[in-house]
């Protein structure tokens, strides 16, 4: 038994080296690809401007400073494809570990870590004729800030969640001072996710003063965002300081309706997986998550919570704030909104996965649970094969402009 056991794991981690390996290295060519050839027919991305930001000595990103390391190095433009790559790939590792304990068994672990990290919307031609531009998605790879801010988001959700779990009884010190860590990282990356992430996070602290949470420690928890504060004030004055014209007003409808004729539509078929998840989810979730605020203890469903309050908070900024200025046509309030999509596709890949082991689950009957099996089952599938064909073409040179 114990020789089996072995062999077992001996051949899970060579499957897991062998496919989380394969995948870095496809996307370390893709970036070396964008850095070296990228134009507008071959290989497009953002890469070379970023670059071209940190050759001038400008740039708001912490990724400006670390290509200027790289720049120091001979052939920088490769270190770069392989901090990305590594970034991209680290993504993909850390949703592993960060489920591994929530769903049954290593391999289905590891299965959904590649699934959400290859996911893209449902395409349909008659809904909108791109792929990815007019959609939006979770899975991104041709804007090298928001694939940094990915994997720093994550980490910093992670510690975040571990923080908040148990410092009601005492603080966590170790889980704290990450979550501070990758908070100010991920801010000094892109300040797309601490805008959706931080209006959550408020809220959170009231609910805990209100289950008798000491104080001192909902204060110290809060103090976690004064670096990330710090570095948007730095931000705010480059990119929206006198000189630039640039701004922020609000405008309904404006980033939605730059890209997609139907909006609304392209962004239900972005989500589509989630949204199904949440509906079959929603009643039992808010009758646990009330009986655990009666109780005053920390809501069984957090992570489901935050995951959804987060998408809310995205979607607000995505439909009514706009940039002005040479900004204006980069539609940059959906990259936030694109992480939120990340992590309702992780928490709905568990859900998911935790009523299929149910036996309450619809009341036990199999007619209704095969059919949720299938339907929810084939749009996920749909999800990743959109995701995975989009992945390859870009492999190919396609533009992520690309259409059917």
């Amino acid at each position: 038994m114990l020789k089996e056991k072995k062999k077992n794991d001996s051949l899970f981690t060579a499957v897991s080296v062998l496919l989380y390996g394969a995948y870095t290295l496809a996307c370390i060519f893709l970036y070396y690809k964008q850095a070296t050839v990228g134009s507008e027919t071959q290989y497009l991305s953002d890469l070379p401007a970023h670059l071209k930001m940190a050759e001038d000595g400008w740039g708001y990103s912490l990724t400006a400073l670390i290509y200027r390391f790289f720049m120091l190095l001979p052939g920088y433009k490769l270190w770069v494809a392989v901090f990305l790559g590594a970034a991209t790939g680290g993504t993909m590792v850390v949703t592993y570990l960060a489920i591994r304990n929530f769903v049954y068994g290593k391999w289905a672990a590891l299965c959904s870590a590649i699934c959400v990290n290859i996911v893209m919307p449902c395409y349909f031609y008659a809904v909108h004729y791109q792929r990815y531009v007019g959609y939006q998605s979770p899975s991104i790879w041709h804007n090298s800030t928001y694939i940094v801010m990915k994997l720093v988001a994550a980490l910093t959700l992670i510690y975040y969640l571990r923080t908040a779990h148990d410092y009601g009884k005492k603080m966590p010190w170790k889980h704290y001072i990450l979550f501070t860590v990758f908070l100010t990282l991920s801010t000094a990356v892109k300040t797309s996710f601490l805008l959706v992430f931080a209006p959550v996070a408020l809220v959170g602290l009231f609910f805990d003063f209100a289950r008798k949470v000491p104080l001192k420690r909902i204060l110290l928890f809060a103090a976690a965002i004064l670096p990330s504060l710090a570095i948007i004030v730095f931000q705010e004055a480059v990119l929206f300081g006198k000189d630039t014209e640039n701004g922020i007003v609000f405008e309904f409808g404006y980033n939605v309706y730059l890209r997609a004729e139907r909006p609304y539509f392209t962004m239900i078929l972005s989500a589509l997986f989630p949204v199904l998840i949440f509906l079959f989810n929603i009643v039992p979730v808010l009758k646990e998550t009330l009986t655990d605020l009666k109780k005053k203890r920390l809501p069984r469903h957090t992570f489901f919570l935050l995951g959804w309050a987060m998408w809310f908070v995205g979607a607000f900024e995505l439909l009514f704030l706009k940039e002005t200025g040479q900004r204006a046509l980069d539609g940059n309030f959906s990259w936030g909104y694109d992480f939120t999509l990340f992590v309702l596709f992780v928490l709905s890949i568990l859900y998911f996965m935790n009523n299929l082991r149910s036996a309450r689950f619809l009341g036990g009957n199999r007619i209704l649970r095969g059919a949720y099996t299938v339907i929810t089952g084939a749009v996920l599938a749909y999800h990743m094969y959109c995701g995975a064909l989009f992945f390859a073409r870009l492999l190919l040179g396609e533009s992520y402009f690309m259409m059917a």
